[in-house]
């Protein structure tokens, strides 16, 4: 599965130092059944928000303390023991066993620049030079290196201004990879009204999938957001997330979060900053006699988390007082647990 014990040491202690709590760790399959299957796990380890992001088969992880980094870890390992597709996964974006550092570190990171151009170039630069000639926009140097030639020098010039530039885009793909037309892309303009602009995309994104809740088609968009390089969604942004509909509070709040990060700089950490979704209580706990029609049904309401009573279940249509009270009674031991308010 890996390709030496080396390689698996050298990968076990990039998983050990960069797997901490409040920083972003991004895991990548190859496999769309693994995908499909790993979904439900991923998004449920206690104390980690694991999320989809983008086009890619790639899990978000954001450990919340030295428990779930420990969950994460483990997540990790038991999808590397039980299945083949993962053991080619990127921690962090780049190939397992690579110094991000160095000059193959510097390179791969590159769409275009693939595994052996890097190893070419590494054996005439170093990563000093390397980086010097990048800043200065050097093509014609860049170019002359063994394995570059004047596409992959301008393809790395160009994705380095890219990271270096302030501008920031919305990124929405369909949750399951299976898109209805391309992704919707929206360069945001950050002078300018951000939720009248996160409005227009959700608008836009709802038009991926289905925009019915209950049925069995692929939801709408799931929105990231993302640098010029649009290949990777910025860590510690929050998601727009896409589980059935687009909710008014959801988007604001999207955008009230977009502003503070994206204009006033501020830095989010923990779980509970990236988290913009609403029906934790349907991941979390098993309810007998709740299924994926209930739980969609109660999203679909536009209820929030902490309105999970009896009362105003009950007027949901399709619910039933059996329902009703397995979702309430849920929702109030959450709240004694968490000390979260259920009004």
């Amino acid at each position: 599965m890996f390709g030496s014990e080396l390689e698996e040491g050298v990968f076990r202690r990039r998983l050990m130092k960069e797997v901490v709590p409040g920083r972003p760790v991004h895991f990548s399959f190859y496999s769309p059944s693994v995908k499909v299957q790993v979904m439900p796990d991923a998004e449920s380890i206690p104390g980690a928000n694991g999320r989809y992001i983008g086009d890619a088969v790639t899990i978000e992880f954001v450990p919340e303390d030295a428990a779930a980094v420990e969950r994460v870890r483990e997540f990790v390992w038991r999808w590397e023991r039980h299945n083949e597709w993962t053991a080619v996964r990127k921690i962090n974006h780049l190939r397992r066993g690579v110094c991000p550092e160095s000059v193959e570190g510097i390179l791969e990171r590159v769409r275009g620049v693939d595994r052996r151009a890097a190893a070419k170039a590494a054996e005439a630069v170093g990563p000093e030079e390397l980086r010097e000639l990048i800043s200065e926009g050097d093509v014609k140097n860049l170019s002359r290196l063994p394995g570059m030639g004047e596409k992959r020098a301008r393809a790395v010039i160009s994705f380095y201004e890219n990271e270096r530039s302030g501008r920031r885009f919305l990124y929405a793909a369909n949750r399951n990879d299976r898109f209805r037309g391309r992704p919707v892309i929206t360069e945001l303009d950050l002078d300018g009204d951000i939720e009248e602009q996160v409005w227009e995309h959700a608008l836009r994104a709802q038009r991926l999938g289905d925009p019915d809740p209950l049925s069995g088609g692929e939801p709408p968009g799931h929105t990231t957001v993302r640098d010029a390089n649009l290949l990777h969604p910025l860590p510690m942004t929050p998601v727009l997330m896409g589980r059935g509909v687009y909710h008014p509070e959801q988007v604001e709040i999207f955008a009230d979060v977009l502003r503070r990060v994206l204009v006033e700089g501020e830095r989010l950490a923990g779980v509970e900053n990236l988290r913009i979704q609403r029906g934790l209580i349907f991941h979390t706990t098993r309810m007998p006699g709740v299924g994926t029609k209930t739980r969609n049904r109660v999203l679909a309401s536009g209820l929030l988390d902490s309105e999970y009573t009896y009362e105003n279940l009950i007027l949901i249509p399709g619910i039933t007082e059996a329902q009703a009270r397995t979702i309430a009674r849920a929702a109030r031991e959450a709240e004694r647990r968490t000390g979260a308010r259920v009004s």
